[in-house]
């Protein structure tokens, strides 16, 4: 792998991004996206399948699998859930409930650092990731919220609420590594670009692969 590894400081911690990440971008999207995926149960996802759809497909890669190597020589952790990697796809339907002007879309925290692989070749890259000031992990509805999501918790939250550090654009074939664990985080929702009716083909949803890391010392029970 010939990466060109781009590092940004936020908050006293790096941010990495490695463009054009995948020989093959293609061929790992037409196997992982043109598929039903299954949509997630549970809060705060009570509404999946009606005014939005939030999929996911988990399988396994080799820890020898070039990204995972890069990821876990930058950021110096290891992969989490036994090697598994996650896809996120996500549409929403054009209705007043997805106010995007107003609000995020469910802002959270992982383990440790979370990578991710944008996959979508038509991106206009206004709808990648965003990383919020780390002083909403002290707001006690933040906290409540990531040690368990109520039921009918809306996954759309006020900006009043959450302070914007950081949008990351989601160019295609882009890999970016961050620490999601100190950073807040979630999708960045700009604009009507994943705005679509929910049967359409899987291919036109917001799309893109998760790896997610941890501290060596730190068990997780994922």
């Amino acid at each position: 792998m010939d990466a060109q590894v781009q590092i940004k400081e936020l908050d006293g911690s790096k941010i990495y991004i490695v463009d054009d990440i995948l020989d093959k971008p293609n061929r790992v999207a037409r196997f992982l996206f043109s598929r039903q995926t299954a949509a997630l149960q549970g809060a705060p996802w009570e509404d999946n399948s009606k005014i939005f759809f939030k999929g996911r497909y988990v399988d396994f890669a080799d820890t020898a699998c070039p990204v995972i190597w890069l990821a876990q020589k930058l950021c110096k952790q290891t992969i989490d859930f036994r090697g598994g990697f996650k896809t996120n796809v996500e549409g929403w339907v054009d209705v007043g409930e997805n106010d995007y002007e107003n609000n995020y879309w469910f802002p959270h925290l992982d383990n440790g650092y979370t990578c991710l692989v944008y996959l979508n070749d038509n991106d206009d890259e206004l709808n990648g990731t965003n990383l919020y000031d780390p002083s909403l992990k002290e707001e006690e509805w933040f906290k409540s919220c990531m040690e368990k999501v109520p039921r009918g918790f809306n996954p759309w939250v006020s900006k009043k609420k959450v302070k914007l550090l950081e949008h990351i654009p989601s160019k295609y074939n882009r890999m970016v590594l961050f620490d999601g664990n100190k950073f807040p985080h979630g999708t960045a929702v700009n604009n009507k670009q994943y705005f679509l009716d929910l049967n359409v083909n899987p291919r036109l949803f917001r799309s893109n692969v998760s790896f997610f890391f941890h501290p060596y010392d730190k068990k997780t029970s994922s």
